[in-house]
Parts: structure tokens; C-alpha cells; sequence
């Protein structure tokens, strides 16, 4: 077995085990409720924000009693907060060391692949890009999916938390009504905000780090007016209700301009896209052709200015489909 054989099988084993887990996280999410209870903890914790760590550091040595050995291997690991948040948004259960090492071995199983099939090895460094970046794609996809899910259930979660309060309940009592009645992916959030604040957290520290776990606009409009009601008082259900009907209006608003701008966004897609699929397509069919490119100076140069160009016009259409709201 040569070395080129012996790294793709590794690629290709570390790839199978990373599927393996996932079916597994996928199993004990109905079987073993409590454990994946504990695992969501854990992982909220690594991809919150700066307030409170220490006191959360305490819960953290306590619940990895109750895990595994490898899962208290990946949780010693140094963490990735920002791919830690992602992946809590998008549903996924797995830690980032794990989501890194699968990301890497299907990078490494494009790249040996293009080794042994293309007809130059250079060209095996663009599958090995592609698979490589294709998780974090679909997971940046998924995460899209997930915020604009959040900032569509959170209108609701307001009006909730308003009658709530006009029912005589505390603002926490609310919050606890929300992670009840909720659905993912907001019901999640509501529950580690609260998770936080009875570890011993401060209402204001828990609701920061909930805006730093979310970026919505529409939630840290939420936590500022909530945070300065509490200080300065005031009828902070009526204050609800206006931030919910703000936020009805601008994603109504939003989905208008949207359609508005789809036409633009899909030229973008089809111009950006349709070089790259010639490329490839005469990359396989006619070698010898679009091989001119980078052997000819003359050819180097202009595919030089062709990779600028596409940036730029990205940037622009970009910019011009793109609307502050």
C-alpha cells in the first residue's frame, strides 16, 4: 500500500466516524433524553457569552461527570465559540472539534482523490477546497434557516411574554413560560437564559450573552428596552407589544424587498457561476485547451483578471441587491 492510499483510507475512516456519531447523537436524541439533555448544556455553555464563565465553568466540571471519556476529551479541547454557536443553531448536537476533524477529512479525501484521478496534481487542490468548505456552507445554511425561524417565532414569544406579565408574573416567570410553549430553535435560547440565571447569573448577564449566542436585531432591541425598564421602570408589557408589532412590520418589509431584489440576486448567482462551470467542463473535456491558461503567460494573465473581475462583481451586484433594513 503506497502513502497516497494509506492517507485517503484515513481521510475516508475519519469521514465514516464522524457519520457514525452523528447517527448515534441522532439516536440518543430519543432514547437517551436526559444524556442529550446535558450534552445541549454543555454545548450552550462553550458558545456563550463573557458574562458569567467562571460561575458556568463550576456547572461545566459537574455535568462532565456525567459524560463520556472522549465527550470530556473534545469538551478539554480549546473551543471554537463562534462554531459552536453555529452548530447549536442549526440543530446539531456535535462539538467543533469533531465538526473540524470531519470538515478536514473530507478535504483531505477531495484532495487525495484529485491526486489520483486529474491529470495534474495543482488541479487536485480544488476539490479538495470545495469538500472542505462544504460543511461550513451547509452549516452556514443551516444557520441562516435557524435565525430567520428565531426572528419570526420571536413577535410571538413577545406577545406571550406580555400577557404573561399583565397576568401578574414576573419577568423570569415569563421568560420560563416562553421555553415551555416555544419551538426550536427559539425555545432553546429561552432555556439556556434561563439554565444561566438559576447557575447564579445575573437577568442582565444571562440576557447579553443570549444576544451574543443570537445575532438578531430584533432580540437586542428586546433586551436593551428590558434592561432599561428594570432600571428605570415603566409598563414594560406595552413596551412588548410595540417592539412585536416593530418587528411584524420590518419582516414584512424585509420579505417585500426581497422579492423585489430576486431578479438581481440570481443574475449575480448565474454570472458568477456560469465561468466556473465552463471551466470545469473543458477542464475534463479538452485538457490541452484550457490548460493554455496558466501555461501560456499571456493566458495567466488574463485569468488573473477574470478572478479579479468575478471578485469585484460580486462585490457590486452584491451591494447593489443588498438592503439595510
Amino acid at each position: 500500500m503506497d502513502l497516497l492510499t494509506f492517507f485517503l483510507l484515513l481521510s475516508v475512516f475519519l469521514f465514516t466516524a464522524t457519520l457514525v456519531e452523528l447517527a448515534w447523537l441522532a439516536w440518543s436524541r430519543s432514547h437517551l433524553k436526559e444524556r442529550y439533555a446535558i450534552k445541549r448544556r454543555l454545548l450552550f455553555i462553550s458558545a456563550g457569552g463573557r458574562h458569567g464563565v467562571e460561575k458556568l465553568a463550576l456547572y461545566k466540571n459537574r455535568a462532565l461527570n456525567d459524560v463520556s471519556s472522549l465527550e470530556k476529551f473534545a469538551y478539554s479541547l480549546p473551543r471554537v465559540q463562534k462554531l459552536d454557536r453555529m452548530l447549536l443553531r442549526s440543530g446539531l448536537a456535535i462539538n467543533a472539534s469533531s465538526f473540524l476533524l470531519a470538515s478536514l477529512a473530507l478535504g483531505g479525501i477531495g484532495f487525495l482523490l484529485g491526486i489520483r484521478l486529474l491529470p495534474h496534481w495543482t488541479a487536485a487542490v480544488g476539490p479538495g477546497l470545495v469538500l472542505l468548505c462544504l460543511p461550513i456552507v451547509w452549516l452556514k445554511g443551516r444557520e441562516r434557516q435557524a435565525l430567520a425561524k428565531f426572528d419570526d417565532q420571536l413577535p410571538e414569544a413577545l406577545d406571550l411574554l406580555a400577557r404573561s406579565l399583565r397576568s401578574g408574573h414576573a419577568m423570569s416567570a415569563g421568560m420560563e413560560v416562553i421555553s415551555q410553549e416555544m419551538e426550536e430553535p427559539l425555545k432553546s435560547e429561552f432555556i439556556a437564559a434561563m439554565d444561566e440565571i438559576n447557575l447564579g447569573l445575573s437577568f442582565r448577564e444571562a440576557l447579553e450573552n443570549m444576544c451574543e449566542r443570537v445575532p438578531s436585531r430584533d432580540l437586542r432591541f428586546f433586551a436593551v428596552a428590558t434592561l432599561i425598564q428594570r432600571d428605570t421602570g415603566g409598563n414594560i408589557a406595552e413596551i412588548l407589544d410595540q417592539i412585536s408589532t416593530l418587528t411584524r412590520e420590518r419582516a414584512k418589509f424585509k420579505r417585500h424587498v426581497n422579492g423585489l431584489t430576486a431578479e438581481g440576486r440570481l443574475s449575480g448567482v448565474i454570472l458568477i457561476g456560469l465561468p466556473i462551470t465552463l471551466f470545469i467542463y473543458f477542464y475534463f473535456a479538452n485538457y490541452e485547451y484550457i490548460s493554455l491558461l496558466w501555461n501560456d503567460p499571456i493566458g495567466y494573465a488574463l485569468t488573473v483578471f477574470c478572478i479579479i473581475s468575478m471578485i469585484l462583481g460580486t462585490i457590486v451586484i452584491k451591494n447593489i441587491v443588498r438592503i439595510e433594513i
